[in-house]
């Protein structure tokens, strides 16, 4: 089961939980933008825009006037834009291909001590040498990119390809003559970055029609075209690499398959822009085209919920390092900002638990009549000023809250390889602080992190259950939820372990305000 499947399964059984409270006790008291054109950038400030395909951007540095036309390769050390590097690469002359792509920021968690992420594997694309052996080129061996610098290769034919690279930016332009009027990635190229993981679903072609849309490794089982595309490409988890047509606004896109690997993706033009790096939010936002789509935040209206706690964590809490005490932030600003419905809610819960022994005495009265029994009880409800349904509907409007941050959690390139304390060093993973060494009831391991937070959820259930009959919930809810989150994300653990202190310090806050006459 993934781990949205075992999230809605959650979900569902906390609405059915409170669905069924408020039944039961209800029944003992009565017998719920268009696309923009794609755009890479260098840096976070100086916007780069790429040429239309008839012009061509020559600031590569002076060169020796002899060509070259013995195969070698170029290394291509693209900058950050503020002194480090960003990626590392290498042109193939023979058959003018990128052979290496390695993202310097990026770690394979695969293995231990695990080198750059290349997201070449080999050979990005699937092409041949030109007649004559090789392309031929001006350029040094190693081309240091400080700025939007062009690399020309020529065949001998007549044909070229030209790829001109931008500091600060994972995408880059890819402008082909006389090499055929598509351009293809080859299948294989992703590698497997992340532990633990099923291939054939790892893996995914994506492409965008009139949506966003994607097919598992897997399932992608005979050379199919996909239909006119903004752009198309493969992916895994948490990186990507896509070719955005030039020529055109959209493209005719096919897909090969690769059994459980990365799937071979083809368009049918040879002026492209291509991105090959992480699923960022940010850095896809800025190619345009909707390709931040693939940064999966839900449905709609949580999909807003999830941009705004994006924005939040990464932009408004940039100044903090640590990962883990910017979940700790963000749990403290919601529940700030859902402290009207949490509030109102408990109130209710509390007023409701104090008129049970009236409640249970109209119900003992009035056992024979059912009809009398039911306005008595709205009479009392009236008078005291209790909602019955007053304890549900506000917890229920904080889900979409939960299901954005879990999206947001689960998604974030930012989290993988995040560390917190001690042997947390992995936010986007489970936590586990104890290893089984093989699969016991669906656990690799015990984890700190989700028993902390069962026994809270299980202080919180014991301070809001107010009817005897739901005692088993009690025991039963934390017990299932403990778990559910040691196969989540610890980030979404963490999260929901400090809501559970925050609101049992609410809840403990409401009750002595309500004691004292002041609620």
């Amino acid at each position: 089961m993934s781990d949205q499947k075992r999230l809605f399964l959650a979900a569902v059984l906390m609405a059915a939980v409170l669905f069924v409270s408020w039944a039961l006790t209800g029944k003992s008291n009565r017998q719920e933008q268009p696309p923009a054109s794609p755009s890479p950038q260098p840096s976070d400030d100086t916007p780069v825009e790429i040429e239309s395909p008839d012009t061509t951007l020559r600031t590569a540095p002076t060169l020796p006037e002899s060509i070259d036309i013995t195969a070698r390769t170029i290394t291509v050390l693209i900058s950050d834009g503020s002194g480090g590097r960003l990626v590392e690469g290498v042109v193939s002359t023979g058959n003018g291909n990128i052979t290496s792509w390695q993202l310097i920021n990026y770690n394979d968690l695969s293995v231990d001590e695990g080198l750059p992420v290349d997201l070449a594997g080999g050979s990005m694309f699937a092409v041949e040498a030109p007649p004559g052996g090789a392309f031929s080129t001006n350029a040094p061996d190693t081309l240091k990119v400080e700025e939007t610098t062009t690399l020309t290769l020529e065949g001998a034919d007549g044909s070229t390809l030209e790829y001109t690279f931008h500091p600060g930016s994972y995408a880059f332009g890819l402008r082909s003559q006389g090499l055929g009027p598509s351009t293809a990635l080859a299948p294989k190229i992703l590698p497997v970055t992340e532990r633990d993981v099923k291939p054939g679903k790892y893996f995914q072609a994506v492409w965008y029609t009139d949506k966003k849309r994607d097919e598992d490794a897997e399932d992608v089982d005979e050379e199919k075209p996909v239909g006119r595309c903004l752009w198309a490409g493969v992916r895994s988890k948490y990186f990507v690499v896509i070719m955005l047509p030039e020529t055109s606004e959209r493209a005719e896109a096919f897909l090969e398959p690769a059994g459980e690997e990365s799937p071979g993706v083809s368009i049918s033009d040879g002026n492209l822009t291509v991105y090959a790096g992480p699923v960022s939010y940010r850095d896809l936002s800025r190619l345009g085209s909707r390709t931040d789509e693939m940064v999966d935040f839900g449905w709609p209206i949580i999909r807003w919920i999830g941009k705004i706690v994006f924005w939040f964590g990464t932009s408004a809490l940039s100044f903090v390092g640590n990962w883990g005490l910017r979940i700790i932030i963000i749990s403290l600003a919601l529940k700030l900002i859902l402290m009207p419905l949490t509030s109102k809610s408990f109130k209710s819960m509390q007023k409701l638990k104090e008129v049970q022994p009236k409640l249970r005495e109209i119900q003992k009265k009035h056992k024979d009549d059912s009809q009398r029994q039911h306005k008595e009880l709205q009479k009392l409800y009236h008078e005291e000023g209790v909602n019955p349904l007053g304890g549900c509907f506000p917890l229920l409007l904080q889900m979409p809250f939960f299901f954005a941050l879990y999206r947001v959690l689960s998604n974030m390139v930012e989290l993988r390889g995040a560390e917190f304390v001690l042997w947390i060093r992995d936010l986007s993973r489970p936590e586990i602080l104890i290893p089984f060494g093989t699969s016991v009831l669906g656990l690799s391991g015990i984890g700190l992190l989700p028993v902390l937070m069962g026994v809270s959820m299980f202080v919180q259930q014991k301070m809001t259950v107010t009817d005897p009959k739901q005692k088993g919930m009690v025991y039963f809810m934390p017990v299932l939820f403990t778990w559910l989150f040691m196969r989540f994300p610890a980030g979404l653990t963490l999260y929901w372990f400090m809501n559970n202190l925050l609101t049992i310090g609410q809840q403990e806050l409401i009750k002595k305000r309500l004691g004292d006459g002041k609620g």
